[in-house]
């Protein structure tokens, strides 16, 4: 059964990458590809424009960020699905029809990849693990490719790249716009949860992403505000209370991490906290017994692998996470 696919990519200042990117999509499928520009001072939409006439290349006319730009692709889009995809990549052959084929036998699961750093020698993710606490990790990061050939359902999808039918997305009211950078994901892996849908790893579709592990300042800003819009969006008061154990060991941890970045870190870490407890969000109902039993009460090791300190921190977190949730039980 052949399934109709729309590729949306959102670019800022992604000259350097877009033409490998649309390269590897336009010699393996023909399909519907949006780029929605924000605000490039590069170059980027004259270059799309110029080599890729076939592209739809949408000139955004502010920087709106990644989820709002992908909304935008999403509303003009032509095809039964969606492939969200970061420019920063590129695909193996025949990613695009492992990644839809599963679609094409229950439209009501969302398809994920296997990302591997640029040079194929390591693994970057294999969809995100959600913790309980609003954080996020990497699935897979630093393995070798070969260590996930098995396909399985996850918890979490990374924004770098996934498929889902354009119905479903739209039900689930596309990416939360008061994100504006890296977290969204995360927040739409906890939407999708809190629907019921399913998120399912495809080990045999792979593709290349330009990553490096770096929490600056900036991006400390960034996932701090939209893990507060996470937690506001889908826990009660009641859930407050009963984590509260858990919500402060992880305060303790994003607290040191922030401090280890020095003054801007902590200041980063503040504001974002700050703009993330005061930002109107849309509450989110959902069975939160069930939407908390599905994420994960673990953090790996290679995130806060930094010093002693943190890996004794971890331990004695990992155990909190472990014997607080079960209240919720």
């Amino acid at each position: 059964m052949t399934i109709s696919a729309t590729v949306i990519i959102v670019t800022h200042n992604h000259r350097g990458y877009i033409e490998e990117c649309l390269k590897s999509i336009t010699s393996s499928k023909s399909l519907e590809i949006i780029v929605i520009d924000n605000q490039s001072t590069d170059k980027t939409p004259e270059f799309v424009e110029k080599c890729f006439p076939n592209v739809k290349l949408i000139k955004n006319p502010k920087n709106t960020g990644y989820g709002a730009a992908n909304n935008i692709g999403a509303k003009l889009a032509s095809n039964e699905h969606l492939i969200i995809l970061n420019p920063d990549t590129m695909l193996d052959q025949d990613s695009i029809d492992h990644l839809l084929k599963p679609l094409a036998e229950n439209p009501n699961i969302i398809t994920i990849p296997k990302v591997l750093i640029y040079n194929g020698e390591m693994i970057n993710t294999c969809g995100n693990k959600q913790h309980f606490t609003g954080m996020a990790f990497t699935r897979g990061a630093n393995e070798k490719p070969e260590d996930r050939n098995s396909p399985r359902f996850v918890n979490g999808l990374s924004g770098v790249c996934f498929t889902i039918s354009k119905e479903n997305f739209m039900k689930l009211g596309g990416f939360d716009e008061n994100i504006f950078l890296y977290m969204e994901d995360s927040e739409f892996s906890w939407r999708v949860n809190a629907a019921g849908l399913k998120i399912f790893y495809v080990p045999e579709a792979v593709i290349y992403h330009d990553y490096d592990f770096k929490v600056t300042p900036k991006k400390i800003y960034y996932v701090e505000k939209g893990r507060y819009i996470i937690l506001r969006k889908y826990l009660s008061w009641k859930e407050y209370i009963l984590l509260s154990p858990s919500l402060l060991m992880t305060e303790i941890l994003t607290g040191g991490y922030a401090i280890l970045n020095g003054p801007k870190g902590i200041i980063a870490k503040l504001k974002g906290s700050y703009e993330g407890l005061t930002i109107d969000v849309d509450k989110i109902d959902s069975n939160r017994e069930i939407l908390l039993s599905n994420m994960n009460t673990r953090i790996p090791e290679l995130e806060f692998n930094f010093s002693k300190i943190f890996s004794l921190l971890r331990t004695i977190a990992n155990f909190t996470y472990k014997k607080n949730r079960r209240l919720l039980e």
